[in-house]
């Protein structure tokens, strides 16, 4: 049998909800087996991320000469995106009513935003069903990672919490990082969680358009933030 066909016969998308589901749930374990506590954080809670780190840009590296290809890229070629200079100007237009906004609604705004994220998602689903199984995964790896929520013991006390930041919860990482660097308190900001994760949806149905290629290397950078996001989430309800 030829690679190539081996390679085409790989599960790779339901590997990809099978592992960041085992990730999500295996949070907690981790963080127990690295001997850590809040006064003593163990040097393995970055030095793990950071390994997984450099053996995922490794693998993209060699992603591009492997032979992976999709059926349905090669009977439908990709047609460039165009935009008439009505829908630029509508889109100029929206950008500039909605930055005063976001200004001045910013958990609105931002929410509106994310719901009209998964919104585009869903109808993209729909219109292409060669295209749901990497969508499937590119919602698993923003979501299942936080899978140790579920059998949380405390689980009534972060619930209030919860429920107000469960959309951004898959860009909780960079989100905490970016309001570190405005001033901000991550609560303050969970408008800025709440755009991250509708840019991190739209990028995704991008590259799950542009190829398999691109879709695996950008779900790992997805699962890797999703990963760390949720050992932090996890470190922040223990404390």
């Amino acid at each position: 049998m030829e690679i190539s066909k081996l390679t085409s016969r790989t599960p790779i998308f339901p590997l990809y909800i099978a592992a960041s589901l085992l990730i999500g749930w295996f949070i907690p374990g981790f963080y127990a087996w690295t001997d850590s506590d809040q006064s003593r954080p163990s040097p393995l809670l970055w030095k793990v991320p950071l390994w997984s780190a450099i053996a995922s840009a490794a693998f993209c590296i060699a992603l591009p000469w492997l032979p992976i290809t999709s059926k349905s890229a090669n009977d439908a070629p990709r047609t460039p995106m165009r935009f008439s200079v009505r829908t630029l100007l509508m889109i100029t237009a929206g950008v500039a009513v909605a930055i005063p906004l976001l200004a001045k609604f910013p958990i609105v705004v931002s929410g509106i935003a994310c719901a009209g994220a998964f919104a585009y998602f869903i109808a993209f689903c729909v219109r292409n069903p060669q295209h749901r199984m990497a969508g499937s995964a590119l919602i698993a790896c923003m979501i299942l990672p936080y899978a140790w929520v579920v059998g949380y013991d405390e689980l009534d006390r972060i619930l209030p919490a919860l429920v107000v930041m469960i959309a951004g919860m898959p860009a909780f990482l960079p989100a905490a990082l970016l309001s570190q660097v405005f001033g901000q308190h991550f609560q303050e900001s969970q408008w800025l969680a709440f755009l991250l994760t509708a840019l991190e949806l739209v990028i995704g149905i991008w590259m799950i358009r542009l190829g398999p290629k691109r879709t695996i290397a950008y779900l790992l950078l997805v699962t890797l933030i999703s990963a760390v996001g949720s050992l932090g989430f996890y470190m922040m309800c223990i404390a």
